[in-house]
């Protein structure tokens, strides 16, 4: 896979961050949600631990058709009112997906006390106001470098707003 490749998501991707149809794993769902056809597989590698992780997650997204590989500038295409998924649903699923895959099955209250803060977040100030819990939950496992890319992503999510 060549590391300068910049991936979009087809329309079944588009689709599939709304239904789960696929039931995809958190990294592979968060590496869906994070692709814009902005970033290289390179710049998306600061979501996984290790590379093989980032390819299994790549090989499974191209299987399933819901990413492609861009094939020149090509802008990504702005959800219409009523139809998908938002910018800032975008934002908060990537969150969500992120931190509960960090936290795992042993977060406890810590892991539904965020949830119930992010379902209630509506609007960009809400969200970024939960920025400090997130940083402080997911980096204890993932580290800052994971929590910055998420956040950078979320951040563009949220641009577009």
């Amino acid at each position: 896979m060549d590391p300068n490749a910049v991936p979009v998501k087809t329309d079944a991707g588009r689709q599939e961050i709304g239904t789960r149809a696929h039931k995809l794993a958190w990294q592979t769902r968060a590496l869906l949600v994070s692709i814009n056809g902005d970033k290289t597989v390179s710049e998306l590698a600061g979501l996984f631990k290790t590379p093989e992780a980032l390819h299994q997650a790549v090989q499974e997204l191209l299987t399933l058709a819901l990413i492609g590989w861009q094939r020149g500038p090509v802008a990504s295409p702005e959800p219409l009112v009523g139809e998908g998924i938002t910018p800032l649903q975008q934002a908060r699923q990537l969150l969500n997906d992120t931190a509960m895959g960090a936290i795992g099955m042993f977060g406890g209250f810590s892991k539904f006390r965020f949830t119930l803060k992010l379902e209630r977040c509506y609007s960009p100030a809400e969200l970024r106001a939960i920025f400090p819990e997130y940083r402080s939950l997911v980096a204890k496992t993932k580290g800052d470098a994971f929590v910055d890319a998420v956040l950078e992503r979320v951040e563009a999510l949220l641009a577009q707003e």
